[in-house]
């Protein structure tokens, strides 16, 4: 049983990027599809100015899945689980139905999708943290570092909870002029935001010292 053991957590880094990596290029690819198949979007008008800020927020979504993949997966070491293989296409699903969404009638639905890949997000990475902290090949970034607790965890709930209020205002007052591109720039600020943030993440563990 050791040597499955063994074998399963030298092998499932490249499964598991693999997997999210086909999952992200048809993601773009429908994505692609969108824009090409979109002839409102080449029009100058708000709804065209909304549904590329909806692109966007989407692209940057999609990269920041990557992200977070990359940087567990090359991070860290864990026992991988089923849950770990049945993760990604639930995200690819989320991702699929941002994408199918983007047009130029603005719904709440699709700040209701984003706002749920949020959620998912961050219980993959904390579900993947929680299972490395047990591994002593990771002892050099968890030593000193307390578990995670809700608190720290405010600001994903404070995100999710704004998006999901724009969701609804939106589905309440209809798509009034300001409130549509005010909901989607937020989005695009708070993902950029996450992009930062997985970026110094990345950069603590590649400063680390090596394990004794």
């Amino acid at each position: 049983m050791s040597n499955i053991l063994g074998r399963a957590q030298a092998q499932f880094p490249s499964v598991l990027l693999t997997l999210i990596s086909i999952i992200q290029a048809l993601a773009l690819e429908l994505l692609w599809s969108e824009i090409t198949g979109s002839s409102y979007l080449w029009e100058l008008t708000y709804d065209s100015v909304v549904a590329w800020a909806m692109i966007s927020a989407t692209l940057l979504g999609i990269l920041q899945i990557w992200v977070t993949y990359t940087t567990l997966v090359m991070g860290f070491t864990w026992v991988p689980s089923l849950r770990d293989s049945i993760f990604p296409f639930v995200i690819g699903i989320q991702e699929f139905m941002l994408v199918t969404m983007i047009s130029d009638d603005f719904s709440g639905t699709w700040l209701y999708v984003l706002a749920s890949i949020f959620v998912t997000a961050n219980w993959v990475t904390q579900i993947s943290l929680r299972r490395a902290r047990r591994e002593p090949e990771n002892s050099q970034f968890f030593d000193g570092r307390e578990r995670a607790t809700l608190r720290d965890f405010r600001w994903a709930i404070a995100i999710i909870g704004i998006l999901t209020a724009f969701g609804i205002w939106v589905d309440i007052a209809g798509n009034t002029s300001w409130l549509p591109i005010v909901a989607v720039a937020f989005a695009n600020v708070v993902i950029i935001l996450q992009v930062f943030s997985s970026s110094r993440l990345w950069k603590v563990l590649m400063k680390l010292p090596d394990s004794p």
